[in-house]
């Protein structure tokens, strides 16, 4: 695993399906998993899954299992991709909402879609050339 300067820890109703969200849009590689934990690289950064298994004494455990699958409110995660109509419409194949599709930006292209666990993913492409 890196070990850069961030590390993020996302908590994970479907480990393997938020797994393969990261690594077939976001571009992420796999490097382990086991039961209640898949660890990634992307660009340097480390990114956590677990499940809430993990967390047993968390004071928000029990809150995320009443309130369902919507733990991601709040957070938006953005990542630098190629081909970002692409890893758009592999989101969209994948089940995910597309809440914005690609556009030009002004310094790049840019996208925004709802993932696992109701995480909002912004996905860029820079500009080539930069003009």
């Amino acid at each position: 695993m890196p070990q850069g300067a961030l590390s993020i820890v996302l908590w994970a109703t479907d480990l393997n399906g938020f797994a393969a969200f990261l690594t077939d849009v976001a571009g992420a590689t796999l490097e382990t998993r086991h039961p209640g934990f898949a660890g990634l690289a992307l660009q340097g950064a480390e990114i956590q899954l677990h499940s809430d298994e993990s967390y047993e004494g968390h004071p928000w455990r029990q809150a995320l299992a009443n309130e369902g699958a919507a733990r991601g409110i709040g957070a938006e995660v953005r990542i630098q991709v190629d081909a970002i109509d692409a890893r758009h419409r592999k989101a969209v194949e994948m089940g995910y909402v597309s809440i914005q599709p690609p556009h030009d930006d002004g310094t790049g292209r840019t996208c925004q879609v709802m993932g696992p666990d109701g995480y909002f993913f912004t996905l860029w492409e820079p500009q080539i050339g930069g003009t």
